[in-house]
């Protein structure tokens, strides 16, 4: 009844069944074993849910595609942990904390379900190293402000260790969603620090 309902809606209607069930998902933060995943990018596009249904018939195309956005992260997180050991001077567990997540919105995936969204997650430290932020040096408006009362000097300086990756990879993620789905877009609104 559920899926004869969407069906009836429309293109208009399943789009913003979807875009509900996106939101509802995002406010609750991807989480796996207790680590937040706040860095994702999110495979979405026009179609509907009769759409992804349908592409879902095709089990063998649905596992190839997956495979290939695994394989994919798989990659991404090497890279990332090379960047890490080469770029961080006292790395102690930020590169061991380093994971990828794969959902289907926002949950666990079941088989015969697309990827929806590829996450990556690591210790907040990441983030402050990033952007050369942390005791006595915040971020304010994206602009690197010196908050400490003792030393006004700049000691800390960022460390792009996270987006230049992240921004090598994205074309060859486009390229395997253009191959799988057309229609399918990208979203990386998600995936940069502090963009």
């Amino acid at each position: 009844m559920a899926a004869r309902y969407l069906c009836s809606m429309g293109s208009h209607g399943e789009r913003l069944a979807m875009e509900k069930n996106r939101n509802s998902w995002r406010s609750k933060g991807n989480q796996m074993s207790g680590e937040r995943y706040p860095l994702d990018v999110i495979i979405e596009g026009d179609t509907g849910i009769t759409q992804q249904w349908e592409r879902q018939q095709d089990k063998e195309a649905v596992a190839t595609f997956n495979a290939r956005v695994q394989d994919w992260g798989s990659k991404v997180n090497a890279v990332l942990k090379l960047s890490i050991g080469e770029l961080v001077a006292n790395d102690k567990k930020l590169s061991r904390s380093l994971k990828q997540n794969y959902r289907h919105y926002g949950k666990p995936i079941v088989a015969g379900e697309e990827v929806t969204s590829i996450g990556f997650g690591f210790r907040p430290e990441g983030i402050y190293i990033h952007l050369g932020v942390g005791r006595g040096y915040n971020m304010e408006g994206g602009t690197r402000v010196l908050t400490k009362k003792s030393n006004k000097e700049w000691n800390r300086n960022p460390i792009p260790w996270f987006n230049p990756i992240i921004e090598q990879a994205i074309p060859e993620l486009v390229e395997i969603v253009r191959e799988y789905c057309g229609t399918l877009l990208v979203n990386t609104t998600r995936i940069f620090i502090n963009r």
